[in-house]
C-alpha cells in the first residue's frame, strides 16, 4: 500500500521525494512506523479531493507537533492549506483554523492506512 502511495504521489508530481528514515520513531504512533521508516515523505504534496495535502518528513514532525499543540491531537503528520491533518485514536482528522473545538474536527479516514490508501 505504501509503495502504491509513493508511486501515485510521484505520478501526481515528479518533484515528490521519498527516502528511508533511520532515525528514532519512538515518539511516532506504531501505525506510522512502516510508512516513515521506508517511505519518509521528504518533500511530498498530493491531491486529496481537490485539496493539496503536504506530508511532513520525519525529521520535522516534532516542529509540526509544537506548531499545532493547541488542538490537542495525538499526532499531526500533514497540512492542508495550513490546517493540520492528524491521527487521534487511530482515526485521521483535519482541523480548520476557523474552529476552536474538538467537536468541529472533520474525520477523513478510519485509520492511517485507510487514509494513505485513498491516494
Amino acid at each position: 500500500m505504501y509503495e502504491d502511495f509513493r508511486a501515485n504521489a510521484i505520478k501526481y508530481d515528479k518533484r515528490n521525494k521519498f527516502s528511508e528514515y533511520s532515525g528514532d520513531l519512538s515518539n511516532f504512533p506504531n501505525v506510522t512506523h512502516g510508512f516513515y521508516k521506508f517511505f519518509d515523505p521528504i518533500d511530498v504534496e498530493v491531491d486529496y479531493d481537490g485539496l493539496a495535502i503536504r506530508f511532513c518528513p520525519a525529521g520535522k514532525i516534532a516542529e509540526l507537533q509544537d506548531e499545532y499543540a493547541h488542538i490537542h491531537a495525538q499526532f499531526v503528520f500533514a497540512t492542508c492549506n495550513g490546517d493540520p491533518v492528524f491521527l487521534n485514536d487511530n482515526a485521521v482528522y483535519i482541523f480548520s483554523h476557523d474552529n476552536d473545538t474538538k467537536t468541529n474536527w472533520e474525520q477523513l479516514a478510519d485509520s492511517f492506512d485507510d487514509y494513505i490508501a485513498k491516494f
